[in-house]
Order: C-alpha cells, then structure tokens, then sequence
C-alpha cells in the first residue's frame, strides 16, 4: 500500500511541475505577443515615415526644379536688362 501512495504523490508532483511550466509557459507566450504587437507598431509607423520621406523628396525635387526655372527666368530677364541699358 505504501509502494502505490509513493507513486500517487510522485504523480502528483509531476502533474503540479506539468501546471507549474505551462502556466509559465502561458505568460512567456503572453509576453512575446505583447513583444510582437509592439514590433508590428514599429514597423507600421517606419512604413509611415518612410513613405513621408519620399514624399518630402519628391517635393524638395520639384521645388528645387521651380527654384531653377526661375534662377534662369531672372539670369535671362537681367542679360535682356543689360542690353535694354547699353
């Protein structure tokens, strides 16, 4: 009778160390979706800047086009100025 008791409590402890891991197990896994969602935010909001980055590109490019058109509407308007003066 002693040899089964021994057994029952050996299973017993197997089973609350079986609880014990998975219940740790179950805040690992928590915490690691808590980790990914976070990860996820991140890359959204690089995805974001990202695409703002290109936009302020291409809008610094066409600015920089206009500025150039009229760097050389005012360097012709000064040449024709010059020969309006000689």
């Amino acid at each position: 009778m002693n040899e089964v008791l021994e057994r029952l409590e050996a299973l017993e402890r197997r089973v609350r160390e079986t609880l014990a891991e998975l219940e740790e197990t179950r805040r690992g896994r928590g915490a690691l979706e808590k980790e990914i969602q976070g990860l996820r935010a991140e890359l959204r909001s690089r995805e974001q800047e990202a695409a703002e980055i290109t936009r302020l590109r291409a809008e610094r490019e066409e600015v920089r086009g206009r500025v150039e058109g009229l760097l050389a509407e005012i360097a012709r308007l000064e040449v024709t100025m010059q020969g309006v003066g000689s």
